[in-house]
């Protein structure tokens, strides 16, 4: 049997796959500890679910098949299993080498099964709901997607786009990718950037919000996107950064993956940082963490022009064979990240890069030196491209006052966050780093002075806090930056901590648990 889901094609509405994905994720989860506990009819109840909630799903279908190996009802296991072929599971060798169809090696059907499958392995599905299709084009000219060129991969739970353009050359923009996911409230002019092409879902999907807020679909070219949009009422108001590291925690599995596919995604603070345009709506930062998966800007609608347009211009700035390889390598928006933080007019030197100047919350009104900027792209070369340093582990040292609530709010491979709940005073986190030659550690975010960052192996460096003078403004952000012999240090990974404090004048109601109402006390 398999656990994993892969890429999925459409079948029903492709539109209504990511409604979905919460429920699958569930079920997958109980159908793993069934595994686990070789509880073959649980694994039937759970795949059944699976069957109808995706009753086009070539996964759980096949999973159900596996469940029904075990029981007496041969006919239907081989049944299942022949529609799951028929969907799209057609891995001969894995159904062969299963050992749930052990018993079924020397049955006549099952072997025209695995023939069947073997039969039709490399052949595309063209007709029926199944049928998925390229978008072909021109680079440069505008694109459309629609269902029929749209898969949904349960893994990561984001739309899979099929998309072939021709015509590419070496000329400006000719490769990159522009999408907009705010109803073009705050729209690039394409036509700025010769050879850039612009993507967006047919009208089926803007009809059903799919092209707002949060990034949700992988392509085969570099993106660039942005989205001028926030919530903006209500105790839960925040903008899209914010909201992707608290309240819809589940999109940064998404934004991470994003990351090392090639895009590039802008958005503005909104009123989640000071500016003088959102004074009255925000007085501090309160962002409870940070993370390398976009750029944020200050400012409200249209402040992410700026920096989108930026990126665009360092991204036809790079040699193309420089380029080439960077995205063959999916390091495209990790360089970015680092063009960008040494192009702010603060950040002179190697050094001023180790440092806070190149890693503010939110990025500044025309922040950049722009010549540099383009310079510094121009002058990259295919043995100068920076690795991408990860996270592996935090490890927290025991604490004497254990928190009700759980401190770490996310783990993923470049960005870590903690709310300090324990009232301990002095806490200590062990910081590994990966995916580089060298390291180097700083604490990027520290106003008060909370943090000591010492480095006790080469991965490896303890970070020492003094809780007592953080506030619930006022976080701790440790960069961990990675470079190989011959490159500069590369995108940062950070890990933040933060505290949260009810009597607080703000103190993020997500993070900030709510206090247990006494039970009310009964007349008699």
């Amino acid at each position: 049997m398999t656990l994993s889901a892969g890429i999925l094609l459409a079948v029903l509405s492709i539109w209504d796959y990511p409604a979905r994905q919460a429920t699958h994720e569930r079920l997958r989860a109980e159908f793993v500890q069934a595994v686990r506990q070789g509880d073959y009819g649980k694994m039937a109840m759970v795949s059944r679910q699976g069957v109808q909630l995706l009753p086009d799903d070539p996964t759980w279908r096949y999973n159900l098949a596996c469940a029904l190996a075990h029981g007496k009802d041969r006919k239907s296991a081989l049944e299942t299993l022949e529609k799951a072929i028929d969907l799209g599971f057609r891995s001969a060798d894995a159904i062969a080498n299963d050992p749930d169809f052990q018993s079924f090696a020397k049955d006549s059907r099952f072997q025209d099964a695995l023939e069947r499958a073997d039969r039709l392995r490399d052949r595309p599905i063209l007709t029926g709901p199944m049928a998925v299709v390229p978008a072909t084009g021109s680079f440069g000219e505008m694109q459309s997607l629609g269902e029929q060129n749209l898969g949904w991969d349960f893994d990561t739970g984001v739309f899979a786009a099929q998309l072939k353009l021709s015509g590419k050359n070496t000329d400006g923009n000719c490769g990159d990718l522009y999408f907009n996911r705010d109803g073009d409230h705050s729209l690039l002019v394409v036509t700025n950037y010769p050879g850039l092409t612009r993507v967006k879902f047919d009208k089926s999907g803007r009809d059903r919000g799919m092209d707002l807020d949060f990034p949700n679909v992988l392509l085969p070219y570099p993106v660039f996107g942005n989205a001028s949009r926030a919530l903006v009422s209500g105790p839960m108001r925040r903008s899209i950064p914010r909201a992707m590291m608290t309240t819809a925690a589940s999109r940064l599995k998404v934004a991470s993956r994003l990351y090392r596919e090639n895009q590039v995604w802008v958005f503005p603070a909104a009123m989640d940082y000071p500016t003088t345009a959102c004074e009255t709506l925000c007085s501090n930062d309160v962002y409870a963490s940070v993370a390398p998966y976009w750029i944020v800007t200050q400012g409200r609608s249209w402040s992410d022009q700026y920096y989108l347009r930026a990126a665009l211009e360092a991204s036809r700035s790079l040699q193309p064979k420089v380029k080439e390889e960077i995205v063959a390598r999916g390091h495209l928006a990790p360089v970015m990240q680092v063009l960008l933080r040494q192009a702010l007019k603060d950040v002179k030197t190697e050094e001023d890069y180790l440092t806070s100047k190149a890693h503010p919350t939110c990025f500044p009104p025309n922040g950049l030196d722009l010549a540099r900027l383009k310079k510094s792209a121009a002058a990259l070369r295919t043995e100068a491209i920076p690795p991408v340093a990860g996270i592996s582990a935090i490890q927290g040292s025991p604490v004497q006052d254990q928190a009700t609530h759980p401190e770490l709010t996310y783990a993923t491979p470049f960005a870590w966050a903690f709310v300090l709940r324990s009232s301990d005073t002095n806490r200590t986190f062990l910081v590994r780093a990966t995916g580089a030659q060298e390291y180097a550690f700083a604490a990027v975010h520290d106003e008060k002075g909370a943090a000591q960052v010492e480095r006790v192996a080469p991965d490896v460096a303890r970070v020492t806090l003094d809780r007592s003078v953080m506030t619930a403004t006022n976080r701790v952000d440790v960069a961990v930056f990675g470079k190989n012999a011959g490159t500069g240090w590369g995108a940062p990974a950070y890990v933040s901590f933060a505290v949260v404090d009810p009597t607080a004048p703000y103190s993020d109601p997500f993070l900030t648990p709510r206090p247990v109402p006494a039970p009310a006390k009964s007349e008699e």
